[in-house]
């Protein structure tokens, strides 16, 4: 990385950015502090279900009692969305959608935006309006071959994968190997089967594990 950003310092030393959304607060709140005390410090809460603008208020109250952990609000489309959660105290927005009305808007507002992209023309464009971290999006479907594909022509842009990267060696070493900033991980971390009957210790142990993997990784690259 070249002269990065507070932003971009941020989210490479996260490593990893889990994503979720429940519409039980109290499981929202679980969730939370189990990737907290998983060693989580990047977190993206998604605007997904009518609960999510009564819940975010919450999660918000939640994390400023966590030192260092940075909040951000995710399935963003719009400017008048994004303005709602920055209200709430959304500290970074991260779509979906390569929108350049949301980039222009965050950009006047100075705050990071995260735009996904499949694209290497929806790449260019969202750095063209500001933005230095991507989301490539459906991770699955463009696989890591697409990493250093964006970088040849598009050096400066940093990249996270979500959709369909697990909490395993294999997955993220193919990611990191290809060149991303960090990852990003919701229903492959968080596991459906664990919330519904209430594994929380269990998913900690999830993150902590998927945290270790990273710092093993990254460990590997600089020798």
């Amino acid at each position: 990385m070249r002269n990065p950003s507070p932003f971009i310092q941020r989210m490479h030393a996260g490593g990893m950015m889990p994503i979720f959304f429940h519409p039980d607060e109290q499981v929202c709140l679980d969730l939370l502090f189990a990737a907290y005390e998983g060693g989580v410090r990047v977190i993206e809460m998604v605007n997904r279900g009518k609960e999510a603008k009564s819940i975010f208020p919450k999660i918000r109250e939640a994390a400023s009692r966590m030192p260092g952990l940075y909040l951000g609000v995710g399935t963003i489309y719009h400017p008048f969305e994004a303005e709602e959660f920055l209200d709430m105290g959304a500290e970074f927005i991260v779509a979906p959608v390569m929108n350049p009305k949301l980039g222009e808007y965050c950009a006047k507002v100075d705050v990071p935006w995260i735009p996904g992209c499949g694209t290497v023309s929806e790449v260019f464009f969202a750095q063209q309006l500001g933005s230095q971290l991507v989301k490539i999006y459906p991770a699955n479907i463009l696989t890591p071959e697409f990493v250093p594909a964006v970088h040849a022509v598009l050096p400066q842009i940093e990249i996270i994968p979500t959709g369909g990267v697990e909490p395993t060696a294999e997955s993220m070493k193919a990611w990191f190997g290809a060149g991303v900033l960090c990852v990003g991980m919701g229903s492959q971390l968080f596991r459906k089967d664990l919330i519904n009957r209430g594994a929380f210790g269990e998913i900690q142990e999830r993150v902590k594990h998927a945290m270790n993997i990273i710092e093993s990784i990254r460990e590997q690259q600089t020798q």
